[in-house]
């Protein structure tokens, strides 16, 4: 869902619309508050998002090797921050959250596969083997246990993509109507 999510906000008019509606309604209420508590929640689902993610690493990563991977994180962060808070960089929505979803469905992609594998191996679920090759970069398993459902991902994802650019075009069309009934006025 998260990385649908992403990609459904990597339209720029879509991202506009969203942001514009839910900080019109939080001021709508009649108070900041209302926008201070929709902005902290938004950013703090992400961190415990984040922080799950690492949690469910973390066993599989040598200390050193998760310390070095937090340190680079921490360091592109501030410089990142610096950017642009100092520099004032503006950052392409509708690229980062296009890498953003093809990031968070790679890691939801090879976590389905992981978790599979790891219940097979641990003889809680049955491994019926498939014609596949094992691919561990993408969690792909030669059962066709952890195929099912990632090929299910695949699927979901392409379709959330393709409703994404209807809707996305659907959204550039009535905007290019609205600009020229303005002008007509």
């Amino acid at each position: 869902y998260m990385s649908y999510w992403l990609h459904s906000k990597s339209s720029t008019a879509e991202w506009q619309r969203y942001i514009q509606t839910q900080s019109t309604k939080a001021i709508d209420k009649g108070s900041l508050w209302s926008l201070a508590i929709l902005s902290f929640l938004a950013v703090f689902r992400e961190g415990t998002e984040t922080v799950l993610f690492f949690i469910g690493m973390a066993s599989s990563i040598k200390l050193p090797t998760l310390l070095t991977g937090i340190a680079i994180g921490l360091v592109l962060l501030i410089v990142l921050s610096y950017l642009i808070l100092k520099v004032g960089l503006k950052i392409p929505m509708r690229p980062f959250f296009l890498v953003s979803s093809v990031l968070m469905f790679y890691l939801c992609f090879k976590f389905a596969g992981m978790g599979i594998h790891g219940l097979q191996l641990a003889g809680l679920l049955p491994a019926t083997q498939a014609p596949i090759p094992t691919i561990d970069f993408f969690a792909v398993y030669s059962t066709w246990e952890s195929v099912i459902p990632q090929i299910i991902l695949l699927i979901v994802a392409v379709v959330a993509m393709v409703w994404n650019k209807k809707k996305d075009k659907k959204a550039k069309l009535q905007q290019t109507n609205q600009g020229e009934s303005k002008h007509a006025l």
